[in-house]
């Protein structure tokens, strides 16, 4: 067989998953292709590389083109507050019409855009740009943002509002391939690119507190929530529900199965 090819995208929350990826990669004769969620989806659908890390929306996208299989290793899923993503309003927001989004294309800024609708029936225009917070502001109502330290506290969390706009977990990335031969031991060697010892659950607290008691009120009321390192039967279900909420949103076209390599046969 030849080498294997693997795309990824250029985003620092897939750190944890993906430590280890560079030497299992030269170990295995792995070919790692690094580039943006979107050019990753558009890789593994004209069958460029044979297994990419993808969002909901490209799985759903692909749906009567590929009959994609996901491959049960880690994967990457945030429930409640996490501090990953966010909106942030302008100072003089009126009303919302308009987000500036430096990154239009990744599932994130959708997921943004959807709880605006299904909370507040706000639905938006997306300018793309790029610029500091305050750039970003000035050019629309409100952005959307993966967070960085240096960013203040946010206006709505986007993983703690999906939680409640939609009622399960937000997942965000996983490992998918094409439903051709790839070695038996493939969820293993995938599983081996993350970082010794993660943990499958990573509890998450605002402001580093550890329980409400130990919270600090002057930062606001306590917040917790859970980032998730590995595919689960959890897992499949939350997607199953995404894909619900996409395909009501008219985002996919159709709401395809969620198939598992290893365990789903090839029709």
């Amino acid at each position: 067989m030849s080498s294997i090819k693997i795309a990824i995208p250029n985003n620092k929350l897939y750190l944890p998953i993906l430590q280890n990826c560079e030497s299992v990669a030269l170990q295995n004769n792995f070919t790692i292709i690094r580039t943006t969620e979107q050019q990753c989806a558009e890789l593994l659908l004209t069958n460029r590389v044979d297994i990419a890390l993808i969002s909901p929306l490209a799985y759903g996208e692909a749906v009567g083109q590929v009959d994609y299989r996901i491959i049960p290793a880690s994967a990457v899923s945030a429930e409640g507050f996490t501090g990953i993503a966010s909106v942030y309003f302008s100072p003089f927001l009126q009303t919302i019409h308009t987000v500036a989004v430096p990154n239009p294309d990744d599932f994130i800024t959708l997921a943004g855009r959807l709880i605006l609708i299904e909370k507040f029936d706000i639905h938006t225009t997306v300018i793309p740009t790029m610029g500091s917070l305050d750039e970003l502001l000035a050019k629309a109502d409100a952005t959307i943002v993966w967070n960085e330290p240096t960013l203040p506290p946010s206006s709505l969390d986007i993983t703690e509002e999906w939680m409640d706009a939609f009622e399960n977990p937000l997942p965000i990335a996983f490992w998918v391939c094409r439903p051709e031969e790839l070695p038996d031991n493939i969820t293993e060697t995938i599983n081996s690119f993350a970082s010794d010892g993660l943990p499958a659950t990573q509890i998450i607290h605002d402001h580093d507190c550890d329980s409400p008691e130990s919270h600090d009120n002057a930062y606001g009321e306590f917040r917790e929530g859970a980032m998730f390192w590995k595919w689960s039967d959890k897992t499949e279900e939350w997607l199953d529900q995404t894909l619900d909420a996409l395909f009501y949103h008219s985002y996919i076209p159709a709401i395809p199965a969620v198939k598992i390599f290893g365990r789903d046969a090839v029709e």
